[in-house]
């Protein structure tokens, strides 16, 4: 299996072994940290965001101490999530302090950063041994204006340029990821999306499953039909993985990244994954040490590493050794995250 293109490629991590052997070892990996709100892109459906926000911006010194609490429990990266985290003020301090520290970084940026060479440049150098991922749902510069505010052609151009210049400063395009937030509007054009990123630009493409949550909590006319899964699902193994007798089916990576990490949102929640936003404990009441050695089994969804533990769906999957469903779509279905994934197209699930 460690020589199948999904299981290197599809845990993100460029080093997909030492991510495995974490997962094996029941260890976090790496910590997603949502280092702020602010984003250029203006999704509607953004899970992150809502009318009401608390907070705008995790405060820099409880990012220091994550980043220092990391180091003492052996982790081996972070995941700057936001918002946009390119956006905040310090965060090119805060990832050089992060690399300093000997952690590898993953930035996570909906890309229209990037198009400043300077921003792409820095990006690519706090990066090293990490990935970068752009977010972009589509060349269609009409559909993209239905599920974005602002300047469509003016921020599509924007994120391609600053794809450009992140691979022109030197980042290896295999490092490098295109999310799509996979909503009914991009049904139809989604394979050419995908195509473009692994034949122009030499990406593969993360396909991530709308939840009901955030903005998109009354937006239930975006989500797509079992049928509009399964395609953009088949097209991105098709073109991303053509060798891999294995799927992860709706999921937006393999179980090996999502089982060795754990979120830390705005509010300074730690939860098991980005999207689940409801958490074990808060960084701001107990030590984040204290609660990740208390809460690991469902922060890491340990029991799920034993096939007899997998969702009733799941123990009889041919994909089982590399997928264990959408933790968070069975989550926001079901109010169970350990249940069966509900958009997963392999099963009769409605």
């Amino acid at each position: 299996m460690d020589n199948n293109p999904l299981f290197k490629h599809g845990g993100f991590h460029p080093n997909f072994q030492e991510e495995k052997n974490f997962f094996l070892e029941c260890k976090v990996y790496s910590i997603q940290i949502e280092a702020n709100l602010a984003c250029r892109q203006g999704c509607i459906y953004c899970y992150a965001s809502h009318d009401d926000t608390p907070a705008t911006e995790l405060p820099h010194d409880d990012i220091i101490s994550i980043i220092n609490t990391a180091v003492k429990m052996g982790i081996k990266a972070i995941d700057w999530l936001g918002g946009d985290p390119l956006l905040r003020q310090d965060w090119y301090d805060l990832m050089k302090y992060a690399q300093a520290s000997g952690l590898i970084n993953n930035i996570w940026t909906s890309g229209i950063p990037l198009a400043k060479k300077d921003t792409a440049k820095k990006a690519v150098e706090v990066t090293k041994g990490g990935f970068i991922s752009v977010h972009l749902d589509t060349l269609n510069e009409d559909i993209y204006q239905k599920l974005h505010i602002g300047n469509p052609q003016k921020k599509i151009k924007a994120i391609l340029n600053g794809v450009d210049n992140v691979q022109y400063y030197g980042k290896n395009p295999d490092h490098m990821i295109n999310c799509i937030t996979f909503t009914k509007l991009v049904a139809d054009d989604v394979s050419c999306t995908i195509r473009f990123f692994f034949k122009e630009k030499g990406m593969r493409t993360c396909l991530t499953q709308m939840c009901m949550t955030g903005l998109a909590a009354d937006r239930k006319d975006l989500v797509p039909s079992p049928e509009e899964i399964q395609h953009a699902c088949e097209a991105r193994d098709r073109i991303n993985y053509p060798s891999s007798p294995l799927s992860i089916s709706t999921m937006d990576t393999t179980k090996f990244y999502c089982g060795g990490i754990i979120c830390i949102t705005i509010e300074g929640n730690v939860t098991p994954c980005s999207v689940i936003r409801e958490g074990v404990g808060n960084i701001h009441e107990t030590p984040l040490e204290t609660i990740i050695e208390k809460h690991k089994p469902e922060l890491l969804f340990t029991h799920l590493r034993e096939k007899k533990n997998l969702p009733s769906d799941c123990r009889q999957c041919e994909n089982n050794s590399i997928c264990w469903g959408c933790r968070a779509t069975a989550y926001y279905t079901y109010g169970d995250a350990t249940a069966n994934d509900p958009k997963c197209y392999k099963h009769k699930i409605k």
